[in-house]
């Protein structure tokens, strides 16, 4: 009798609370967050997309689009219009937009020194940095190779003047290079740099390469970059961004195969040769002893004010920037398996 009052309750239950429109409702999709890189997709994006694919940004409840970028200002600049939630770009071109009165706020230094190169063919004559006098340079505006132009010219003594600058998308560049309509361009380790590389020699021809890092800039590569604003109610989804991409970068470190599957698999008309050497070159990149103890990302003090004061200095930044002001350490934590 029981058991009839009972089924009898529960279906009447049941009735109540459809006719209330109180049915469960499955969990809510996490909203859609983008973040834009700063440029095509290469082999060094390759850790992005085992955080979206591998499922590190899901299993910390976040989804993230990414987006190419054309240009480390660009992603700066998309960061302080609020055109997306995050960005990943060169830190001395995020400081002329910080010194502007931008709002970004760098949340984790992916290159722990300056990546950048300029690339030329032997016949232009460029060997030093004071042969770039007089020779054209080919790239879009936002290009961070224009950008750092200035820091370059006034750490290594050559006149940016005396460039010939030739804007143009980044997809017509390197035909103009190796059709000789333009002198040099610039990339970075992981990306441009190998793939010129590896494209002049299967065409029997040699690039030259004028590194950043060795031409006496000292400032982080590129680092993630978020909006100051979204500190204030975005704390857990900016850990978990963060920590979930930091996490596929250890992972990818600890088994760079994978990543190259992961990469190839979602970009298939990437090269393969290429990618696989963008990807190694990369990982180098992104690793240093304390970091890789206190956790990928990490940006040190010392550091994060030599990057500011190189700034300051050579794109005569006034008034300067405070360099307590464009970093946190906050969303970083040591990497699991590092």
């Amino acid at each position: 009798m029981r058991s009839k009052i009972g089924a009898g309750l529960v279906a009447v239950l049941a009735t109540v609370v459809f006719s209330w429109g109180l049915t469960p409702q499955p969990a809510a999709a996490a909203k859609e967050r983008k973040i834009i890189l700063d440029w095509i997709y290469g082999g060094k994006h390759a850790p992005f997309f085992v955080a979206r694919d591998k499922g590190f940004w899901k299993k910390a409840g976040v989804n993230v689009k990414i987006l190419q970028g054309r240009g480390s200002g660009k992603a700066a600049a998309w960061i302080d219009t609020k055109k997306v939630d995050y960005s990943y770009g060169d830190f001395a071109t995020m400081l002329k937009v910080v010194q502007k009165g931008g709002n970004n706020l760098a949340v984790g230094a992916v290159h722990v020194y300056q990546t950048g190169c300029y690339m030329s063919f032997a016949s232009t004559g460029i060997k030093k940095p004071k042969d770039l006098e007089g020779k054209r340079y080919g790239g879009p505006p936002a290009d961070f190779g224009r950008t750092l132009m200035p820091a370059m010219a006034g750490a290594m003594g050559f006149d940016m003047k005396k460039v010939i600058f030739k804007t143009m998308k980044p997809a017509v560049r390197t035909p103009a290079l190796f059709k000789n309509k333009i002198d040099f361009i610039s990339g970075t380790r992981g990306s441009s740099c190998p793939r010129m590389r590896i494209h002049a020699e299967r065409k029997g021809r040699k690039i030259s390469f004028l590194y950043f890092k060795d031409m006496g800039l000292e400032s982080y590569g590129h680092v993630i970059q978020i909006h100051r604003d979204r500190l204030k109610n975005n704390s857990k989804e900016i850990q978990a961004v963060v920590g979930g991409l930091f996490d596929a970068f250890a992972w990818t470190i600890k088994n760079p195969k994978g990543g190259y599957n992961v990469y190839i698999k979602a970009n298939p008309t990437k090269d393969k040769e290429i990618s696989r050497v963008q990807i190694a070159e990369a990982l180098e990149d992104v690793q240093d002893t304390e970091v890789m103890a206190k956790g990928l990302g990490y940006m040190k003090e010392s550091m994060v004010k030599k990057s500011v004061a190189t700034a300051n200095k050579y794109f005569k930044l006034s008034p300067p920037v405070d360099y307590t002001k464009t970093y946190t350490n906050r969303f970083i934590r040591p990497n699991p398996g590092l």
